[in-house]
């Protein structure tokens, strides 16, 4: 089987890269935007970028897709029109590459969306794959779920299968943005003020969502669905900081300062999304991918954890 992996630089893709090379069964290609974007290992690579026509594209011998590629969020933006740019890679590229592919015969399109497209937090209840309830709010969560919109409506006029996968927040070796910030700040072996975080957040680890895309790969009943992936190990704010400290071989000093504290400080710095990502609860529901599919997640949250760090 020779499955393209676009966005092969980046976090997932890399990744997948690195994982799928080493299945005899599997042959990687990995999509590159420019010569100059180099792969750890030596991995077949094609360069295309997602604002080309794609008109000379061949997929003739791909039979699945994992589309990774694609303009991530960004927490400080700087365009005018963020919206028309999300639009531009994340929709029409990945619309245009998925006809492509449907018209050069290739049998599954895996499209890595986002938690984004149901939303920021959970009240009551924990999110879950029903459309009904997607609520994306920014540009960068409306454009991933007008890409899966787009995908479904294709599915239903050609023979290749879509899949759509929404990660909650991932993590792994190399990770970057927040979670690479959580780590450094559980590393100093500081006082921080976590205490009274009790609110609960789904994650991913890069192990377990791996695992999940290799069963959507083959999997008939995968076909046409949409997906939430989680660790199915839900931990609090608290429990995250205080494992992040441990395996950094620190120990946690939780300063039990109140929610509002955090958030009426944060906003006199302008850092209102962090402490709202800190403060809030974020739970999804994977029950659908135990019930169609048999997926369990193989590793704990401990145990992804020590993986990253490579601890036993």
């Amino acid at each position: 089987m020779k499955i393209l992996i676009t966005g092969s630089n980046g976090f997932v893709g890399s990744h997948l890269c690195e994982y799928f090379s080493t299945i005899p069964e599997y042959s990687v290609l990995a999509q590159i935007r420019e010569k100059t974007q180099n792969l750890s290992t030596s991995i077949e690579t094609i360069i295309f970028d997602l604002n080309d026509d794609l008109t000379n594209l061949d997929l003739s011998s791909v039979d699945v897709v994992v589309h990774c590629a694609g303009r991530a969020h960004i927490m400080k933006e700087v365009e005018s029109e963020p919206l028309s740019i999300y639009r531009q890679i994340n929709v029409e590229g990945t619309l245009n590459l998925a006809k492509k592919a449907a018209k050069a015969g290739v049998k599954r399109f895996i499209f890595m969306s986002s938690i984004k497209v149901n939303g920021e937090v959970t009240a009551n209840k924990p999110f879950t794959p029903n459309e009904s309830v997607s609520n994306p709010q920014d540009p960068y969560g409306l454009s991933k779920f007008e890409a899966e919109q787009a995908l479904l409506n294709l599915a239903q006029n050609v023979k290749m299968d879509v899949v759509i996968i929404r990660p909650v927040l991932i993590y792994g070796p190399n990770v970057k943005a927040n979670f690479k910030s959580m780590v450094n700040l559980a590393a100093k072996g500081v006082p921080l003020p976590v205490g009274c975080l009790d609110n609960k957040r789904s994650m991913v680890s890069i192990y377990n969502l791996i695992d999940f895309i290799h069963i959507c790969l083959l999997h008939p009943l995968a076909k046409n669905q949409i997906f939430l992936i989680s660790d199915q190990d839900d931990i609090t704010v608290k429990e995250l900081f205080t494992k992040l400290a441990k395996v950094q071989g620190k120990k946690l000093i939780a300063l039990p300062v109140p929610k509002v504290l955090i958030n009426y400080v944060a906003k006199l710095f302008n850092k209102d999304a962090i402490a709202s990502r800190l403060c809030s609860s974020l739970v999804v529901d994977t029950s659908k991918n135990v019930e169609l599919l048999g997926w369990k997640a193989p590793y704990s949250v401990d145990d992804c954890l020590n993986l990253m760090f490579k601890r036993n």
